[in-house]
């Protein structure tokens, strides 16, 4: 008992240390708003996957097929039905007009999901959104374009990749040994991407003045935390819960709705960690003008 005692305290010993450097991180607001912007993402989740899969059912059968195999293999089983059952129904309505319409409904229902991660991130860093309608309206359009990009490069990478590699190692005259490479420099490029495009977006989201060096920290837990996170529920799901016991036909939705929480979530924690950060370096920054402006009377003292 008294070890479990000491492990406590150690604990809680750590965390008043850390609050009193980086300011308190407030969990239970995190998870209030990863709520909200999860709830954002499911309403624009299927406008996107529309837009998405309309533009993957111009990719050949053979890839599109290791498309779905990729997905099967990011997401627990029970949402990966759902959206399976989504991609099989488009297969079939190749069009170029469904393209273009889900990709301007996409953007107008991620931008609701945007505005509400803007809203989000400011709180980490205790301002109020005071910019005009149209300049965060800007912002959010934006950032959906980016994240329909992101989405779009990374299948490419991970479809595609291979075939890319071979034909650009081909061009320079490369020897086709060097695929084995490429196959691991892909996946490191795919996580690359993602970071840099987190970058921008604690760089421009929230409304307080960011530069990109003070951006990345964030940027880069929250990716490795996503992509932990993704596999843990995912494995988590499939072996050890019972969704589809207890909830039925809804427990694809449930195991959904919560992963694009879990998701939200980490996006937060990046946006915490920076706005923790920043409260550091601001704070010192105060003190050494405190301590160089007391240096300076007491220098003009001595004179």
């Amino acid at each position: 008992m008294n070890k479990i005692n000491k492990i406590v305290n150690k604990f809680l010993q750590k965390k008043y240390n850390f609050e009193r450097k980086y300011g308190q991180i407030e969990i239970g607001n995190i998870n209030s708003r990863a709520a909200e912007v999860g709830f954002y993402l499911l309403l624009s989740l299927f406008p996107f996957l529309l837009f998405t899969i309309s533009a993957v059912v111009f990719i050949p059968i053979i890839y599109l097929n290791k498309y779905i195999n990729i997905l099967e293999s990011l997401i627990p089983s029970s949402a990966f039905i759902i959206l399976n059952g989504l991609i099989r129904s488009v297969i079939g309505n190749r069009s170029i007009k469904l393209l273009i319409s889900s990709f301007f409904l996409a953007i107008w229902s991620i931008s609701k999901a945007v505005k509400s991660l803007i809203r989000g991130i400011n709180r980490s860093y205790g301002v109020n959104e005071n910019r005009s309608f149209f300049k965060v309206l800007f912002i959010s359009l934006i950032f959906s374009i980016m994240l329909l990009l992101l989405i779009l490069i990374s299948l490419v990478l991970l479809i595609g990749g291979e075939k890319i590699g071979i034909f650009v190692f081909d061009l320079i005259g490369l020897d086709k040994y060097f695929i084995y490479i490429w196959n691991i420099l892909r996946y490191s490029v795919g996580i690359l991407f993602v970071i840099s495009i987190l970058v921008i977006l604690y760089t421009y989201m929230p409304n307080t003045k960011m530069k990109v060096r003070d951006s990345v920290p964030g940027a880069v837990l929250s990716t490795f935390l996503w992509i932990i996170v993704t596999y843990g529920y995912s494995f988590y799901v499939n072996n050890f819960s019972n969704y589809d016991v207890i909830y039925g036909s809804l427990g694809g939705v449930i195991v959904l709705i919560t992963w694009l929480y879990l998701s939200s979530w980490t996006i937060l924690a990046g946006s915490e960690l920076n706005a923790r950060l920043l409260y550091k370096k601001r704070n010192r920054t105060k003190i050494r003008k405190k301590y160089d402006k007391h240096r300076d009377i007491h220098k003009y003292d001595l004179h």
